[in-house]
């Protein structure tokens, strides 16, 4: 989402309120997808750059650490940030630098559920859903770290 500047840079050091909603973007490196941020809060703007103070709320999405279904979490935070504003622009755009903040404050490992069970290691079966599952793996006849640790 661009924020236009023109009204912040005419009257420098004057703090206008901002609420606006953005839609999110999603982190390759963990898989998160953030669906949409809500922010709220104060801005104003001095020399070349505008500064934040707002309350976040985000809605993620990202696999539970055991079983690798979606989970769904809200962060809520309150920052205060700063973004640049290059000479000759009429709107910044707020998107890259609050994602980055989300993204940095969020917690990478979700479970689904505390007793979430996971999946089976031979196979893959989702044992929350199959919890009588019994894996008949083939004999391989070779010695594996998790034969000398049992």
């Amino acid at each position: 989402m661009s924020l236009r500047v023109a009204d912040f840079l005419a009257n420098p050091g004057r703090r206008f309120p901002i609420e606006t909603t953005l839609k999110g973007g999603q982190d390759p490196e963990s898989l998160c997808t953030v669906d949409s941020i809500e922010l709220a809060g104060e801005a104003f703007a001095q020399l070349s750059t505008l500064y934040l103070e707002v309350a976040l709320r985000a809605k993620l999405i990202q696999p539970c650490r055991r079983c690798l279904e979606p989970v769904e979490t809200t962060l809520d935070l309150e920052e205060s940030f700063e973004v640049p504003i290059p000479p000759g622009v009429e709107s910044v755009d707020l998107l890259p630098v609050v994602l980055r903040l989300v993204l940095s404050a969020h917690e990478p490992n979700v479970v689904c559920r505390e007793d979430c069970r996971g999946l089976c290691p031979a196979c893959g079966v989702n044992l929350n859903r199959h919890p009588d599952h019994v894996c008949e793996t083939a004999e391989s006849g070779r010695t594996t770290l998790r034969d000398l640790l049992t």
